[in-house]
Protein backbone atom coordinates (compact mmCIF):
# COMPACT_ATOMS: atom_id res chain seq x y z
CA UNK A 1 0.00 0.00 0.00
CA UNK A 2 1.29 3.47 -0.90
CA UNK A 3 1.90 5.58 2.19
CA UNK A 4 0.59 9.13 2.23
CA UNK A 5 1.69 11.96 4.49
CA UNK A 6 -0.77 14.65 5.52
CA UNK A 7 0.54 18.22 5.67
CA UNK A 8 -1.74 20.63 7.51
CA UNK A 9 -0.85 24.17 6.52
CA UNK A 10 -0.15 26.18 3.39
CA UNK A 11 2.60 28.42 4.71
CA UNK A 12 6.26 28.30 3.58
CA UNK A 13 6.99 25.02 5.40
CA UNK A 14 3.82 23.27 4.26
CA UNK A 15 4.39 24.38 0.67
CA UNK A 16 8.02 23.26 0.74
CA UNK A 17 7.06 19.81 2.05
CA UNK A 18 4.38 19.44 -0.61
CA UNK A 19 6.83 20.44 -3.33
CA UNK A 20 9.41 17.96 -2.05
CA UNK A 21 7.05 15.03 -1.46
CA UNK A 22 4.78 15.47 -4.47
CA UNK A 23 2.26 12.65 -4.77
CA UNK A 24 3.48 11.12 -1.51
CA UNK A 25 1.52 13.68 0.48
CA UNK A 26 -1.70 15.63 0.59
CA UNK A 27 -1.66 19.24 1.73
CA UNK A 28 -4.67 20.79 3.42
CA UNK A 29 -5.36 24.40 4.30
CA UNK A 30 -5.25 24.43 8.10
CA UNK A 31 -7.97 27.07 8.50
CA UNK A 32 -10.36 25.07 6.37
CA UNK A 33 -9.61 21.82 8.20
CA UNK A 34 -10.08 23.26 11.68
CA UNK A 35 -13.51 24.55 10.63
CA UNK A 36 -14.47 21.32 8.88
CA UNK A 37 -12.16 18.50 10.09
CA UNK A 38 -12.47 15.94 7.31
CA UNK A 39 -11.15 12.39 7.63
CA UNK A 40 -7.77 11.51 6.18
CA UNK A 41 -7.12 8.75 3.63
CA UNK A 42 -6.83 5.27 5.10
CA UNK A 43 -3.24 5.03 3.81
CA UNK A 44 -2.17 8.16 5.73
CA UNK A 45 1.00 7.39 7.68
CA UNK A 46 1.35 10.58 9.70
CA UNK A 47 0.14 14.17 10.06
CA UNK A 48 2.53 17.13 10.19
CA UNK A 49 1.20 20.31 11.76
CA UNK A 50 2.84 23.08 9.74
CA UNK A 51 0.72 25.65 11.57
CA UNK A 52 1.47 28.69 13.78
CA UNK A 53 2.76 27.76 17.23
CA UNK A 54 -0.29 29.16 18.99
CA UNK A 55 -2.55 26.84 16.97
CA UNK A 56 -0.74 23.56 17.58
CA UNK A 57 -2.78 22.54 20.62
CA UNK A 58 -6.06 23.39 18.86
CA UNK A 59 -5.21 21.11 15.96
CA UNK A 60 -4.07 18.30 18.22
CA UNK A 61 -7.38 18.58 20.07
CA UNK A 62 -9.24 18.54 16.77
CA UNK A 63 -7.46 15.35 15.73
CA UNK A 64 -8.20 13.76 19.09
CA UNK A 65 -11.90 14.61 18.84
CA UNK A 66 -12.03 12.99 15.40
CA UNK A 67 -10.68 9.77 16.95
CA UNK A 68 -7.77 9.85 14.55
CA UNK A 69 -5.13 7.41 15.72
CA UNK A 70 -2.27 7.99 13.29
CA UNK A 71 0.91 9.75 14.53
CA UNK A 72 0.94 13.55 14.55
CA UNK A 73 4.02 15.76 14.66
CA UNK A 74 4.21 19.47 15.30
CA UNK A 75 6.97 21.44 13.60
CA UNK A 76 7.76 24.08 16.22
CA UNK A 77 11.16 24.87 17.66
CA UNK A 78 9.94 26.10 21.04
CA UNK A 79 6.62 24.34 21.67
CA UNK A 80 7.30 21.44 24.08
CA UNK A 81 6.09 17.97 23.21
CA UNK A 82 4.23 17.96 26.52
CA UNK A 83 1.78 20.51 25.09
CA UNK A 84 0.23 17.81 22.89
CA UNK A 85 1.11 14.73 24.94
CA UNK A 86 -2.61 14.18 25.56
CA UNK A 87 -2.54 12.72 22.03
CA UNK A 88 -0.95 9.29 22.52
CA UNK A 89 0.88 9.18 19.19
CA UNK A 90 2.43 12.63 19.22
CA UNK A 91 5.89 13.85 18.36
CA UNK A 92 7.98 16.71 17.03
CA UNK A 93 9.56 17.20 13.64
CA UNK A 94 11.45 20.50 13.70
CA UNK A 95 13.66 21.53 10.77
CA UNK A 96 16.10 24.30 11.73
CA UNK A 97 15.76 26.14 8.45
CA UNK A 98 13.86 29.03 6.89
CA UNK A 99 11.61 27.87 4.06
CA UNK A 100 11.03 31.19 2.35
CA UNK A 101 12.45 31.13 -1.16
CA UNK A 102 12.80 28.43 -3.80
CA UNK A 103 16.25 26.96 -3.18
CA UNK A 104 15.86 24.87 -0.03
CA UNK A 105 19.14 23.15 0.98
CA UNK A 106 17.43 19.92 2.00
CA UNK A 107 20.66 18.10 2.82
CA UNK A 108 22.33 20.94 4.71
CA UNK A 109 20.18 21.67 7.77
CA UNK A 110 19.49 19.68 10.94
CA UNK A 111 16.08 18.25 11.78
CA UNK A 112 15.17 17.58 15.40
CA UNK A 113 13.01 14.64 16.43
CA UNK A 114 11.16 13.98 19.65
CA UNK A 115 8.50 11.33 20.27
CA UNK A 116 6.39 10.12 23.17
CA UNK A 117 6.88 6.51 22.13
CA UNK A 118 10.15 5.22 20.58
CA UNK A 119 8.01 2.98 18.36
CA UNK A 120 7.17 6.16 16.41
CA UNK A 121 10.75 6.65 15.27
CA UNK A 122 10.37 4.36 12.23
CA UNK A 123 7.58 6.69 11.06
CA UNK A 124 10.00 9.63 11.06
CA UNK A 125 12.67 7.49 9.41
CA UNK A 126 10.26 6.68 6.59
CA UNK A 127 9.30 10.35 6.29
CA UNK A 128 12.96 11.26 5.83
CA UNK A 129 13.40 8.50 3.27
CA UNK A 130 10.52 9.95 1.27
CA UNK A 131 12.02 13.43 1.62
CA UNK A 132 15.41 11.95 0.63
CA UNK A 133 17.23 13.65 3.48
CA UNK A 134 19.44 12.33 6.33
CA UNK A 135 17.94 11.08 9.59
CA UNK A 136 17.00 13.57 12.26
CA UNK A 137 18.60 14.23 15.64
CA UNK A 138 16.78 13.13 18.77
CA UNK A 139 16.67 15.94 21.35
CA UNK A 140 14.52 16.97 24.27
CA UNK A 141 12.09 19.89 24.06
CA UNK A 142 14.40 21.95 26.28
CA UNK A 143 17.44 21.38 24.07
CA UNK A 144 15.45 21.98 20.88
CA UNK A 145 14.23 25.34 22.18
CA UNK A 146 17.84 26.37 22.85
CA UNK A 147 18.78 25.56 19.26
CA UNK A 148 15.74 27.51 18.07
CA UNK A 149 16.77 30.59 20.05
CA UNK A 150 20.31 30.36 18.69
CA UNK A 151 18.87 30.08 15.17
CA UNK A 152 17.06 33.39 15.69
CA UNK A 153 20.45 35.04 16.20
CA UNK A 154 22.02 33.15 13.30
CA UNK A 155 19.23 33.75 10.80
CA UNK A 156 16.53 36.26 11.76
CA UNK A 157 18.68 38.85 13.53
CA UNK A 158 21.49 38.63 11.01
CA UNK A 159 19.01 38.99 8.14
CA UNK A 160 17.41 41.98 9.88
CA UNK A 161 20.75 43.73 10.27
CA UNK A 162 21.44 43.30 6.56
CA UNK A 163 17.96 44.67 5.91
CA UNK A 164 18.79 47.75 8.01
CA UNK A 165 21.98 48.19 5.99
CA UNK A 166 20.04 48.01 2.73
CA UNK A 167 17.46 50.49 4.02
CA UNK A 168 20.15 52.90 5.21
CA UNK A 169 21.86 52.70 1.82
CA UNK A 170 18.58 53.48 0.09
CA UNK A 171 17.92 56.47 2.37
CA UNK A 172 21.48 57.74 1.93
CA UNK A 173 21.73 57.24 -1.83
CA UNK A 174 24.63 54.79 -1.68
CA UNK A 175 25.03 51.45 -3.43
CA UNK A 176 24.31 48.46 -1.09
CA UNK A 177 26.12 46.04 -3.40
CA UNK A 178 29.41 47.65 -2.33
CA UNK A 179 28.99 45.77 0.97
CA UNK A 180 28.22 42.32 -0.43
CA UNK A 181 31.80 41.03 -0.36
CA UNK A 182 32.34 42.61 3.08
CA UNK A 183 29.31 40.77 4.48
CA UNK A 184 30.41 37.47 2.97
CA UNK A 185 33.98 37.86 4.24
CA UNK A 186 32.83 38.96 7.71
CA UNK A 187 30.56 35.92 8.06
CA UNK A 188 33.25 33.58 6.72
CA UNK A 189 35.82 34.95 9.15
CA UNK A 190 33.42 34.89 12.09
CA UNK A 191 32.48 31.23 11.68
CA UNK A 192 36.08 30.11 11.12
CA UNK A 193 37.27 31.49 14.46
CA UNK A 194 35.88 33.09 17.62
CA UNK A 195 33.93 36.08 16.36
CA UNK A 196 34.64 38.20 19.45
CA UNK A 197 38.38 37.81 18.85
CA UNK A 198 38.23 39.56 15.46
CA UNK A 199 35.82 42.34 16.42
CA UNK A 200 36.72 45.81 15.09
CA UNK A 201 34.97 49.16 14.79
CA UNK A 202 34.41 52.35 16.80
CA UNK A 203 32.59 50.66 19.70
CA UNK A 204 35.42 48.15 20.06
CA UNK A 205 37.99 50.98 20.03
CA UNK A 206 35.98 53.13 22.41
CA UNK A 207 35.80 55.91 19.79
CA UNK A 208 33.00 58.02 21.29
CA UNK A 209 33.33 60.86 18.78
CA UNK A 210 32.67 58.49 15.84
CA UNK A 211 29.83 56.78 17.69
CA UNK A 212 28.13 60.13 18.30
CA UNK A 213 28.59 61.21 14.69
CA UNK A 214 27.10 57.95 13.47
CA UNK A 215 24.06 58.40 15.70
CA UNK A 216 23.52 61.89 14.27
CA UNK A 217 23.55 60.43 10.76
CA UNK A 218 20.99 57.72 11.47
CA UNK A 219 17.20 57.97 11.37
CA UNK A 220 15.82 57.97 14.90
CA UNK A 221 14.32 54.48 14.62
CA UNK A 222 17.76 53.04 13.75
CA UNK A 223 19.60 54.81 16.55
CA UNK A 224 18.44 52.49 19.33
CA UNK A 225 19.67 49.38 17.49
CA UNK A 226 23.02 51.06 16.86
CA UNK A 227 23.30 52.00 20.55
CA UNK A 228 22.39 48.52 21.82
CA UNK A 229 24.83 46.69 19.55
CA UNK A 230 27.61 49.21 20.18
CA UNK A 231 27.08 48.94 23.96
CA UNK A 232 27.26 45.15 23.74
CA UNK A 233 30.50 45.31 21.75
CA UNK A 234 32.03 47.75 24.26
CA UNK A 235 30.90 45.63 27.22
CA UNK A 236 32.52 42.50 25.78
CA UNK A 237 35.74 44.42 25.09
CA UNK A 238 35.84 45.57 28.71
CA UNK A 239 35.15 42.03 29.93
CA UNK A 240 38.10 40.73 27.96
CA UNK A 241 40.53 43.37 29.28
Amino acid sequence: MIQIWVILGRGPLGNALKSRLGDKCIQLASRNWIKDPIDFPSEAKGVFLAVPDDQIVNFANGLLQKNISIPIFHCSGVTPLSSISFYAKSGVWYPMQSFKGKNIPWHDFPVFWEVLDPLMLPVLEQFHMDLNIPKGLIHSSEMRSKYHLAAVFANNFLNHQIGILQEYCSLSGINPSFFDSMIEKSISNAISTKAYDIQTGPAHRGDQITLERHLEMLPERMQNIYKIISSSIAEIKMREN
